[in-house]
């Protein structure tokens, strides 16, 4: 199952996925109809908007709490029902999403209905059974979601392990290409390539001579066992070149088709065979062993299987190339005998190229674009996911340097000295490894890729090969949710989560630079009453229109951020004294004489404005926040629609009003 489709389910819970700071990006249907936000409004924090007012205090300090915690936590707060504008009891169940390496990329968000639970004597044991089975309910759809999340990770996972995989499978083609290596290193580079694309202990290649296999090349555990011989009706090679198919032997230990003394001998506990083919003859076998039970699987047949296939002509050629030579040096061959060689040389070169075809249908059928440049930067190849995804056609890509074609101004330089130091040194540092970098297209646009490098050498002369895949989707859905992360939707300002951030940068600053900024915390007053008079929509209307006309009195420099409801802060760094934040304070509270024109609607509303200077002494980010608080609270107690500097000496003793 895909994830995109989890939040489509018919699941009996209101659901929500968050991120790592506890900010929602995502909610499935179920909680749009019950609260009447999209999931658009929803995200962010924006969901507590439908939280009964007195338990918004409480929600968001538990909240923050435990996500800081990074355990689950339970939350119970009061919900609006959009069908009827009535509050109902929830239980909130919040879920670390951990990964593999334990970090929590994010968490998973359910709420049950308790209201009949909670509205009801504690004594009631009915109301207690049935809020257990909410409860039991609930669990077992948070399971069940955390599953769905952990095999759509497998599936990834397992997608890049197979383009991995495809990657050795063309690099161990190109290897094999090379005809001019003789016969012992040729069958040593087929098994050591084995140990690479699965996780086998030890491979072999194995020729029939008469009655027995003679183990001809060996790589890994396996390579001290060269020359060994075996019955060939006593072992599973033996079976399988009888059979001429790929044979898994999973627990040799208790598999009586395996020669059991030769097993214990080689430690192989599992092993898979697979018959090699020349001119539709079996050749030999290859073969892959491991010294753990049940460590290969259908795949690595597969594996087995393809890399036969590829192989399996070369091999049969250079074994015939060795055995004319030795025959050559003994005597000299007859017309008959030689137009003979001529005519198989051909045959072997027509399997040749039909496994050359095989692997270039592999390449052309990849969901990446496939690159391949020679030691000069010029491209030798181009497949037709690289034309979709860079718009040139291979006619006109094939010899032009990369450099000149995909590369980006800025980054050629790098490109060229790193090539030049890789054939100088074989040493490079991006081979092998998966990385993100910006490419060109034939408009010019830089489009951001992920890419896979290789290099071998190939007749003594060194070629590269990557795999480049378009991640501008991707990136783009990253840089939405970053913003969705760190903006308010309705307002467009810095949400709670920059707005620290950005505290917490300007404190840096002041203290290295000894410079003063304040604090301010403003919110409209009486604008509960505005809502419930006029309704949600004209509230929307309202805040969005404050807080622009803010920003107009406001410096650039200066940070307006929406913490949540109707509260506002702003950070006015570099300013002279107290009189200058008090000047920024008045000029607010003037600017609220103008009533506001919302749909058809005059609406005058006042201002209250807690100010805090930056004390002589250390502060954190919360410390200073409280304190702007605390002088709100202040401006309230005074009669509203004006404002109040925090002084420490008389605010000792009272309390904020959130």
């Amino acid at each position: 199952m895909r994830l995109a489709n989890l939040w489509k389910l018919p699941l009996p819970h209101l659901l929500a996925e968050t991120d790592q700071n506890g900010d929602w990006i995502k909610c499935n249907a179920r909680w749009s109809q019950y609260s009447g936000l999209s999931a658009t409004s929803s995200t962010g924090m924006r969901w507590i908007e439908v939280i009964h007012q007195d338990d918004i205090s409480a929600v968001q300090r538990g909240w923050r709490i435990g996500i800081e915690a990074k355990s689950h936590f339970e939350l119970t707060m009061r919900l609006q029902r959009a069908s009827d504008a009535s509050y109902r009891w929830h239980v909130c169940h919040i879920v670390p999403l951990a990964d593999e390496q334990g970090d929590i990329p994010g968490w998973l968000v359910s709420f049950t209905d308790i209201h009949g639970g909670k509205s009801q004597q504690e004594g009631d044991h009915s109301s207690v059974a049935k809020l257990q089975s909410e409860r039991e309910v609930l669990a077992t759809s948070n399971d069940y979601l955390l599953e769905v999340l952990r095999e759509y990770r497998e599936t990834e996972i397992r997608l890049e392990k197979a383009t991995e995989k495809l990657n050795q499978i063309v690099e161990t083609q190109s290897h094999l290409s090379q005809a001019e290596i003789d016969m012992a290193a040729f069958t040593q580079l087929v098994t050591e390539k084995m140990l690479t694309v699965t996780p086998a202990t030890g491979a072999f290649i194995e020729s029939i001579e008469g009655e027995e296999m003679v183990y001809q090349a060996a790589s890994g555990a396996a390579r001290q066992f060269e020359g060994m011989r075996l019955n060939l009706l006593n072992s599973l090679s033996g079976l399988c070149v009888i059979d001429r198919k790929a044979l898994i032997a999973e627990d040799t230990a208790n598999d009586s088709r395996v020669n059991h003394e030769a097993c214990k001998k080689i430690a192989a506990a599992s092993m898979v065979v697979t018959p090699l083919y020349e001119d539709g003859n079996v050749v030999g076998v290859l073969k892959i062993i491991s010294d753990t039970p049940y460590a290969f699987d259908d795949n690595d047949l597969k594996t087995l299987e393809m890399m036969a296939g590829l192989i399996g002509a070369a091999i049969g050629r250079k074994i015939r190339l060795q055995e004319k030579e030795d025959l050559l040096e003994a005597k000299s061959l007859t017309l008959m005998q030689l137009e003979q060689e001529v005519e198989q040389r051909k045959r072997i070169e027509e399997r040749l190229k039909a496994n050359e075809m095989r692997t270039r249908r592999i390449i052309e059928s990849s969901h990446e674009a496939f690159v391949a440049m020679d030691a000069g930067g010029f491209i030798t190849d181009w497949n037709l996911k690289a034309e979709e995804t860079f718009g040139w056609t291979a006619t006109e890509a094939i010899g032009r340097k990369l450099s000149d074609l995909i590369i980006p101004p800025g980054l050629r330089e790098r490109h060229e000295t790193g090539m030049r130091k890789f054939i100088a040194t074989g040493q490079g540092i991006v081979l092998g490894k998966r990385l993100e970098l910006l490419a060109l297209n034939i408009k010019g646009e830089k489009i951001p890729v992920e890419i896979t490098i290789s290099a071998i050498s190939v007749r003594e002369k060194w070629q590269f090969y990557a795999f480049l895949h378009d991640i501008s989707e991707r990136k783009q859905t990253e840089q939405k949710l970053r913003h969705l992360a760190q903006y308010d939707s309705l307002t467009s300002l810095p949400n709670r989560a920059l707005f620290y951030d950005r505290l917490n940068q300007a404190l840096a600053r002041a203290h290295r630079n000894e410079a003063q900024f304040a604090l301010m915390y403003l919110d409209i007053d009486r604008f509960k009453s505005i809502n419930d008079t006029h309704g949600h929509g004209v509230g929307d209307e309202l805040l969005t229109a404050f807080s622009n006309r803010i920003q107009l009195i406001i410096r650039e420099s200066d940070t307006l951020a929406r913490l949540g409801g109707d509260e506002f802060v702003i950070i006015a760094e570099n300013i002279g004294d107290q009189g200058d934040a008090e000047h920024i304070a008045q000029k607010i509270l003037w600017a609220m004489k103008q009533a506001f024109q919302l749909n058809k609607l005059s609406i005058q509303v006042g201002t209250s404005i807690g100010v805090a200077l930056l004390p002589a002494h250390d502060v954190s980010a919360d410390d200073l926040v409280r304190m702007a608080d605390k002088a709100l609270y202040s401006a309230k107690e005074a009669g509203r629609n004006t404002y109040k500097v925090y002084e420490a000496a008389t605010q000792a003793a009272e309390k904020p009003h959130h």
